[in-house]
Formats: structure tokens, C-alpha cells, sequence
């Protein structure tokens, strides 16, 4: 995907396209809900000397679970969404950013950051919940 707000909405709707045969429900939204998050904040936060670089994702599927893995561009500064997302009962209601992380953290069943292969890797993983 292209480092580009731009494209967000698009990878977006054509990953949830990919497994919607996977997930449904409240579980395809949770997995909506938590990528657009995840590449916004990527797009607009990565430390990287090339802002050109492209973003990888992969994404697996298998009954009724989903793991999407999501590069970094080469370069840029680790970021662990796990040591700086927020409660979200902590955030005060009028503000207007803050939640993106925390929403990650609450929506994903599974959620993994580190290095692979000398890139940032995010691992998100989504299943039916009961």
C-alpha cells in the first residue's frame, strides 16, 4: 500500500472484501474498525526517512480467524502500540484524537508488534467472539 491517506479507505475496503466469508458481524467491524485505525495512524505517524516507502500487509485466513501483518516502510522508528495506547475510559469525551490506539487494543483479539526481517511488524488477530 502506498504511504498515502488517500489510500486507506481503499486497502481497507478490499481487505474486508477479502475475508468477509471469514468474519461477520460485529467481528468483520472490529476488524474494519481496527485497520483503518492501524494504517491511519501509520501513514501519519511513521518515523521514516522515506515517506514514499510503501507499507506491506499480509493477511491469512482460516476458519473463523483472521491475522492481518502490517510493515512498516523500511526505516522507520520502532513504535509498540502496546506500550502508548490509552484506556480508553481515560481519554476525555471531547477530545478529538487519542483513541486510535486503544481502540486497536480493544477491537483485536491478539495483538503482536516487533521486528521481522529488519522491518516493524504489526500483528492483529480477529475471531468470532461468543
Amino acid at each position: 500500500m502506498a504511504n498515502d491517506l488517500d489510500a486507506v479507505n481503499e486497502m481497507v475496503c478490499m481487505l474486508k472484501s477479502a475475508i468477509d466469508n471469514v468474519l461477520s458481524g460485529e467481528s468483520l467491524f472490529r476488524f474494519e474498525l481496527s485497520v483503518s485505525e492501524a494504517l491511519t495512524n501509520l501513514v501519519i505517524h511513521a518515523m521514516t526517512e522515506d515517506k514514499n516507502g510503501d507499507i506491506e500487509i499480509l493477511i491469512s485466513a482460516r476458519a473463523g480467524e483472521v491475522q492481518i501483518e502490517i510493515f512498516d516502510p523500511e526505516g522507520a522508528d520502532p513504535f509498540d502500540i502496546k506500550t502508548h495506547a490509552k484506556d480508553l475510559s481515560q481519554i476525555e469525551l471531547t477530545a478529538e484524537n487519542g483513541r486510535g490506539l486503544g481502540i486497536i487494543m480493544e477491537c483485536s483479539d491478539d495483538v503482536s508488534y516487533g521486528p521481522i526481517n529488519e522491518r516493524n511488524r504489526l500483528s492483529l488477530k480477529f475471531s468470532h467472539r461468543s
